[in-house]
């Protein structure tokens, strides 16, 4: 899907610099969901497993979505691991986490962040598609946020 973002001069950089800070939080988030669903273990591991892989696809759908909203307003976008991490505003986990509530407390973390970058662009007032889209992606994070509380209250504490 190409979508056509009519945005004029400073504007047009202002939304590029959005986007790529956007395209690193989300790809670096994909990474550590990804990373997160191969390491957790324990009761009900396989619902939890399905969880984060549901999380991965969106992720990885923002991702691409980021990416082809950057490459209409002309600039080629890098996303690697490595370019990422020195971009995102995620906090950095200082050590890998372990134990499946440790898991998802950094992965909730790391929505949380996300949504606070997000919530100012959201009262923004320039008129573009690209407010529907930070919207839409706004609204899957709180989404997820819930999803990833209501197992660490009902289902996680089995695993203490």
């Amino acid at each position: 899907m190409q979508s056509e973002i009519e945005i004029a001069g400073e504007k047009s950089l202002q939304v590029l610099e959005f986007l790529e800070l956007m395209l690193a939080d989300e790809y670096v988030l994909a990474v550590r969901t990804r990373d997160a669903r191969r390491n957790v273990y324990g009761r009900n591991v396989t619902g939890l497993r399905r969880l984060l892989s549901e999380h991965c696809k969106y992720l990885d759908g923002a991702v691409v979505d980021l990416e082809s909203r950057a490459r209409s307003l002309g600039r080629l976008t890098r996303v690697s691991f490595a370019h990422s991490m020195k971009s995102t505003r995620l906090g950095r986990h200082n050590e890998k986490p372990t134990g499946q509530n440790k898991i998802l407390e950094a992965l909730l973390e790391d929505h949380q962040s996300v949504i606070r970058s997000l919530a100012p662009a959201r009262r923004s007032r320039t008129k573009c598609d690209i407010l529907d889209f930070v919207v839409c992606l706004l609204d899957r994070h709180l989404e997820t946020v819930d999803t990833l509380r209501e197992w660490l209250q009902e289902v996680a504490p089995e695993m203490r």
